[in-house]
């Protein structure tokens, strides 16, 4: 089907797109770059976890939660405390693997477009790490979490490569669980 085809609704569903002439494709590609330009993909920093958790806090969750051995159903209820607490954005539920935000993923520049790397220095020592998307019915939260902190995205304004917005966020759990580790 052609990009006009998909703009005026004559499309028949579930088909690839292929521009039909340069004039098609460059409305594509008008429809795209403006798409992007307002959906960059930027985000919130993490929040300050020693302007929002008090050892109160960091003690409750060491209590309450066992970080080498949880269900999804715990780990929904450890992000939602997290969520409450102020230690994490809401926006990155989804990324972090909330159950209740899983689904269909806005399309941003930022996901579209990046390259991504894994820094293997970072991963856990056991290798290859279960998670819920794969099936498991339990996860080694500290192993999940060391892995997904490890991606990176080049950065050309700084022309280096850092940590992914979905690393950041786990870099956050992380720092949590080590909070957790140390009040625990």
């Amino acid at each position: 089907m052609s990009w006009s085809e998909v703009m005026d609704g004559t499309a028949p569903t579930a088909s690839i797109v292929v521009p039909k002439d340069a004039e098609d494709r460059a409305a594509m590609n008008a429809y795209f770059a403006d798409y992007f330009a307002r959906n960059p993909g930027t985000h919130e920093d993490q929040p300050d976890l020693n302007e929002t958790m008090t050892s109160e806090e960091w003690q409750t969750l060491a209590e309450k939660y066992d970080p080498s051995s949880m269900t999804q159903k715990q780990y929904d209820a450890f992000l939602d405390d997290l969520l409450d607490m102020g230690a994490i954005n809401a926006e990155d539920l989804q990324i972090l693997g909330h159950s209740a935000y899983q689904g269909m993923v806005k399309l941003t520049a930022e996901n579209a477009f990046t390259c991504t790397v894994l820094n293997n220095e970072d991963l856990p020592v056991g290798g290859f790490v279960p998670k819920f998307e794969h099936g498991a019915s339990r996860v080694n939260l500290w192993a999940w979490v060391q892995e997904e902190k490890s991606w990176k995205v080049y950065d050309e304004e700084q022309n280096n490569w850092v940590p992914s917005h979905k690393a950041e966020a786990f870099g956050q759990i992380y720092d949590i669980l080590q909070g957790m580790r140390a009040y625990g």
